[in-house]
């Protein structure tokens, strides 16, 4: 293999995409040993703090990365994927796109538990929690796009974190300076409109957008807690805050550059966020403006069955994540198959479904 990429591939993407992995890919030992290293003693992953005291343990993990997504990049497109990624291998937390490129964030509290699948618990870093009002202080999303860019000619996605993300829980606000989350929301857009420009004008040709809001609005029991969090009468009131900052942060992508959104429930054993998305699925697919949409469908007793799908407008993509990554067990072809002979084939824009109502 040469030392590109680019120069080593030997087929081309399909003009239409139809094989593509989420983003994430799984850091070997030897790099997460070495972030755990920079940040060893610390709850939280805080770029700052590694430029500033251990910048050359920081490139060192550089270094590490540049040679491991050289290689991964190539796997990806001898595998037949149509879109490669970096697998954010260098990121702490797959948001570090984002809280990589913001000032204004502190330490958590304490790490995050996991629970290890054998009865115990596993350490993680938490997220940074939000202490003062945000600005933008790095780009790190145009740092991977430019190395990606550099090593491959091939079309390649960067992915950052939903701005409807922010109106979760899941995001620490002490004393954060903001009189509501709603202003801190508007931040993160101003914020990420910059992050995603300046991606696209290091090369990058596709942006996806994670961890939205909407699987946690037909969870019932989070939706009521977060609601009550953030002091809202009603999910459709929500619902309409999440589209509207989803869609802001595309208006200014150009019209060659892929956009997708990925709605995540988490990928531990159980995930986050168990319901259908059938209530909300005519809203977010219509009037949401992403070419493509990545669901997370291999469960559907948590998830709810494929009734949904009837609802992405012509000229959209749906991938449907019917391979776990939650088990160990590989599922087989035929099942698969099965799986996807019982989702919709029709397409309507307008037609209701029957039952699909807030409770």
């Amino acid at each position: 293999m040469s030392n590109t990429a680019s120069s080593a591939s030997s087929r081309k993407a399909r003009a239409v995409p139809r094989v593509e992995g989420v983003g994430s890919l799984l850091r070997p030992k030897a790099i997460t040993d070495q972030i755990e290293a920079i940040y060893k003693g610390m709850t939280t992953a805080l770029r700052p703090y590694a430029l500033a005291e251990k910048p050359l343990e920081l490139q060192r993990l550089n270094r590490a990365v540049d040679a491991e997504v050289l290689r991964l990049v190539q796997r990806q497109i001898d595998a037949g994927l149509d879109v490669v990624t970096d697998g954010e291998l260098r990121r702490s937390s797959f948001l570090s796109s984002f809280y990589d490129a913001a000032s204004g964030l502190g330490a958590a509290p304490a790490r995050y538990e996991i629970p290890d699948g054998v009865g115990g618990f596993t350490h993680a870093l938490a997220d940074p929690s939000v202490r003062t009002r945000l600005q933008k202080s790095g780009s790190p999303l145009a740092e991977e796009a430019t190395y990606l860019r550099s090593i491959a000619n091939y079309p390649f996605k960067v992915t950052i974190p939903a701005p409807s993300y922010f109106y979760t829980p899941f995001v620490a606000t002490p004393e954060m300076g903001y009189r509501n989350r709603q202003e801190l929301v508007e931040d993160v857009l101003a914020i990420e409109q910059v992050l995603v420009a300046e991606a696209i004008a290091a090369g990058a040709n596709w942006i996806q957008f994670d961890f939205p809001l909407y699987p946690a609005l037909v969870d019932e029991a989070y939706a009521t807690q977060m609601l009550k969090d953030l002091g809202l009468a009603s999910r459709e009131a929500l619902l309409a805050q999440a589209i509207a900052v989803d869609t802001q942060v595309t208006r200014a992508i150009p019209e060659d550059v892929t956009v997708a959104l990925h709605l995540c429930r988490g990928n531990l054993e159980g995930g986050f966020w168990n319901g259908s998305l059938a209530p909300i699925a005519e809203r977010i697919f219509n009037e949401l403006p992403h070419d493509r949409f990545l669901i997370e469908w291999e469960d559907t007793q948590r998830e709810g069955d494929y009734h949904p799908i009837k609802y992405v407008p012509k000229g959209r993509i749906m991938a449907m994540g019917l391979v776990s990554t939650k088990k160990t067990r590989v599922e087989t072809v035929d099942e698969i198959l099965r799986n996807l002979e019982t989702a919709p084939i029709t397409w309507s824009r307008r037609r209701r479904s029957s039952g699909a109502s807030w409770s």
